[in-house]
């Protein structure tokens, strides 16, 4: 059965709202959580690197949710990358501090390889979720210069793919289990530091295309790509259709038996929680209850939903309660399926191989501008541009951190290619 993906008020949030009326609703109780919360900082963890869904999702939501809670915090952004959003995920659980001031923005993927059993180190029933900014359709996608054209051809030829992070990044987890349960051909080079990293390499042919990109990503980080038809979407995995990808050849589709189909719902079930916020659990009911609220009046809040439109961030919320709700049904999920699921997102050796990133040196080059995060330069009189997320920056020899870059400044950059990242960025003082 699909998870339900009604967009009306669920049973959960109606629960929710009972339960602020007599919690953090009540007038001494709402004064002690302002009280608490005026005057202090809080902090929005974020499990990815800055740039891609995630990110962008978490600094969205960092610039409106604090004026929802009560006494108005502020609030800062911290990246902490690594697993695939697992490491995030097990610091929240285990050393996160419980009075409040402290949520994050999580994987979808952490609920099911809990679920897996992969040696996870928190449990996801105990979080507090807060709600869910948007229900997550991914795609594949393939460049107008490869052979593959749809998924038919998929089936019929290889198919390479570029991934990204662990082997729990949905761009190596999505592949794995369509090879697996649609019998398409598909190899993955994984080892990109970045969706757009990939999209880059697909525009170089490297790699034919990418497979578990959402929907709400690929709009953000491709518009122009999609509008001058320079890539094609040949498949949307989710647990319905979407009504922007009409066409589209759809996952469900293309399972090869009715148990098939079984364990597909299972594993695009985390999408419908597509991008998903905590708090830790221990946290005093009170506020709890207070970032709930803060969570929904955000979504509502026509300032935040302006935002979203205008960096081509799609919005589809559910609340806290449904969150927990869903998790509860995937733990329900009958051991079979579990276990057909897990083998069937398993990379497989002669599937998957690393790739050999080819840096570029650009030495002593003058620093023109810094937009966006990106560097902008001159190497061999070309004017290009690198990322400077997650890259190493130092000046002067020391490690610092990107604000430090300034336009002038003469540098050592070391970077994949026009567009794509930096890996160093060394400047003299």
């Amino acid at each position: 059965m699909h998870p339900n993906i009604s967009t009306g008020m669920s049973i959960g949030a109606v629960t929710a709202i009972l339960g602020l009326m007599g919690t953090a609703g009540s007038p001494a109780l709402a004064d002690e959580v302002s009280d608490f919360y005026k005057g202090k900082r809080m902090t929005l963890f974020i499990g990815s690197a800055p740039g891609g869904g995630y990110d962008r999702y978490g600094r969205l939501m960092s610039r409106h949710i604090n004026r929802h809670v009560p006494g108005q915090p502020s609030i800062v952004v911290k990246n902490m990358p690594g697993a695939s959003g697992l490491i995030l995920a097990g610091h929240m659980y285990a050393k996160a501090n419980r009075d409040g001031r402290e949520i994050a923005g999580l994987h979808n993927t952490v609920v099911t390889q809990e679920i897996f059993d992969r040696g996870q180190r928190y449990k996801s029933v105990e979080f507090n979720w807060l709600g869910s900014v948007n229900q997550l359709t991914t795609t594949c996608i393939a460049t107008q210069n490869a052979k593959v054209k749809s998924w038919p051809d998929a089936k019929k030829m290889r198919f390479v793919v570029g991934g990204t992070g662990a082997d729990t990044s949905s761009t190596n987890l999505v592949p794995a289990f369509l090879k697996t349960l649609t019998d398409a051909q598909i190899k993955i080079i994984k080892g990109y530091p970045s969706t757009t990293s990939v999209i880059l390499a697909m525009e170089r042919n490297e790699v034919d295309g990418l497979c578990g990109i959402g929907w709400d990503s690929l709009k953000a980080q491709a518009f122009n790509l999609i509008r001058d038809k320079k890539i094609n979407i040949i498949i949307q995995v989710a647990a319905k259709k979407h009504p922007e990808l009409k066409g589209v050849p759809f996952v469900m589709d293309m399972a090869k038996s009715q148990d098939d189909v079984r364990v597909l719902e299972f594993l695009v079930a985390r999408q419908y929680m597509g991008r998903p916020y905590i708090a830790p659990p221990k946290v005093p009911a009170a506020r709890v209850a207070a970032l709930r609220a803060a969570f929904d009046a955000t979504m509502k809040d026509p300032k935040f939903q302006a935002d979203a439109k205008k960096v081509r961030t799609p919005l589809s919320p559910i609340d806290g309660q449904e969150v927990s709700r869903h998790i509860k049904s995937l733990f329900a999920t009958p051991p079979s399926v579990i276990a057909r699921a897990n083998e069937a997102t398993k990379l497989q050796k002669g599937d998957v191989s690393k790739v050999k990133l080819k840096w570029l040196e650009a030495k002593g080059v003058k620093i023109d501008g810094i937009k966006k995060r990106n560097v902008l330069f001159m190497d061999n009189g070309k004017k290009v541009s690198a990322s400077s997320r997650g890259a190493k920056i130092f000046v002067g020899g020391k490690k610092v951190k990107r604000k430090a870059l300034k336009a002038g400044m003469k540098c050592d950059i070391t970077y994949l290619g026009d567009g794509d990242s930096a890996k160093t960025i060394r400047c003299a003082n």
